[in-house]
């Protein structure tokens, strides 16, 4: 586990990628699945906030399991999303 500042740099960098990717999909394959790509994008920003949210409420114990739990979920989550973007380009 790195600092609180390294955790939030991998939740933005990680989750920037995903939106990326999305706005990339729009650019290429315009009008396909707009809708799709929209939802993704929503997961993203959700995820993003809500991984903001738990990282800025320090517990009062058991701090490492704590971000051990957040960066396990960023790169669940994050990975989910990458797979929902693989799954509208077949």
């Amino acid at each position: 586990m790195g600092n609180l500042r390294t955790i939030k740099k991998d939740v933005d960098f990680l989750v920037n990628e995903v939106i990326a990717d999305c706005y990339l999909h729009l650019h290429f394959h315009a009008g396909k699945s707009d809708e799709a790509v929209e939802g993704i994008l929503l997961e993203a920003v959700n995820l993003r906030n809500s991984l903001f949210e738990r990282i800025n409420s320090q517990p009062e114990k058991k701090a490492k399991q704590h971000y051990a739990a957040i960066s396990k979920d960023l790169l669940e989550g994050v990975d989910g999303l990458f797979r929902k973007m693989s799954q509208l380009t077949k």
